[in-house]
């Protein structure tokens, strides 16, 4: 295809062109500053539709050349193919079909073209779909965190606790668990607490909740508070004998 308008590219990747060019091709005999006044009248937005750029012309006249500052603009292409629609003349109507299959190779030309390249299109979609799920987990995980455990989570916890406390105490029902089952608990719920740096145990992150359960299971009394425990233990066994 014959290039009637040169199309080039801004920083965000959208197809622009002149308006001088533009203006020029058309064949519009009112002043460039003027026409392109009028244009804008049909709704396009500087900075949306277009910008305003500031270019030093260099013109010969008679036998120096004569350079002065002038406006121009880059026009997106839509702008540009409603502006060429608005002429309602042939030379607006080339510079809209133009413009139109212009888009058309520019699109095809983006397209994956082999099947090798749109299976590697098809990869990267899958890594980034990856990513952004890989982000919005940590974004949840984080968050969570923050919250501490779900109620669910503590009550199991709770529950690990208590069956723990019992089998150091000798059951529910023992001596030492009746008058030391009370500070068996605080004592573990210090400790607790102490190693995963919170007030209190529900304010342990979830994701630590795995490392909370291990650190349970491997939890004993103190050696005084053992020693109590076997003492009032050992002392109810003996009543009973006697």
């Amino acid at each position: 295809m014959n290039q009637l308008i040169t199309i080039t590219q801004n920083e965000n990747n959208d197809q622009v062109v002149s308006g001088r060019e533009l203006h020029e091709f058309l064949g519009v005999k009112d002043h460039y500053t003027d026409w392109f006044k009028d244009m804008c009248k049909y709704g396009f937005t500087e900075n949306i539709d277009f910008i305003t750029l500031n270019e030093l012309s260099e013109k010969t006249e008679g036998s120096r050349l004569v350079k002065r500052n002038i406006i121009n603009h880059a026009i997106k292409l839509d702008m540009a193919k409603e502006i060429s629609m608005i002429q309602r003349n042939e030379k607006g109507k080339q510079a809209r079909q133009y413009f139109i299959e212009v888009e058309k190779e520019h699109k095809q030309q983006l397209l994956p073209q082999t099947p090798e390249q749109q299976i590697a299109l098809l990869a990267q979609g899958n890594v980034n779909l990856n990513k952004k799920v890989e982000q919005i987990e940590n974004s949840v995980l984080d968050l969570t965190d923050r919250f501490g455990l779900p109620s669910n989570k503590a009550k199991v916890l709770q529950k690990k606790v208590a069956s723990k406390v019992y089998m150091f105490t000798g059951g529910k029902y023992s001596n030492a668990h009746k008058k030391l089952g009370a500070k068996v608990f605080r004592e573990f719920y210090k400790d607790l607490n102490n190693r995963f740096d919170v007030v209190k145990y529900s304010d342990i992150p979830l994701s630590r909740y795995d490392e909370a359960t291990e650190y349970l299971d491997m939890w004993q009394p103190s050696f005084n508070t053992t020693l109590e425990i076997r003492g009032l233990n050992s002392q109810t066994s003996f009543d009973f004998e006697a």
